[in-house]
């Protein structure tokens, strides 16, 4: 697997540029692609939070619902997610 060094977001719109990010909706999907190379996703709030709970700086960590967004706050994701309860 490739190891990267730093992930540009440079042509992809950061979630820190977006206002009221709708987390809870079922169609939007969290994907990670850690330092090693290593996808994973997370679709139900449970395995967004454990995702979010893990994810580092180094890991490239994406939105998808209607729109790809960056998750490039990592704490104030992890803020919101917190609230919200199932």
């Amino acid at each position: 697997m490739p190891r990267f060094t730093r992930f540009s977001l440079d042509g992809v719109q950061r979630l820190s540029a977006v206002d009221g990010y709708h987390w809870t909706d079922p169609s939007v999907t969290l994907v990670r692609v850690d330092a090693k190379g290593v996808v994973r996703q997370a679709k139900s709030l449970a395995e967004k939070r454990a995702m979010l709970v893990v994810a580092s700086e180094n890991d490239l960590v994406l939105a998808g619902g209607h729109d790809v967004v960056a998750v490039d706050d990592l704490v104030a994701a992890r803020a919101v997610l917190a609230g919200w309860r199932r």
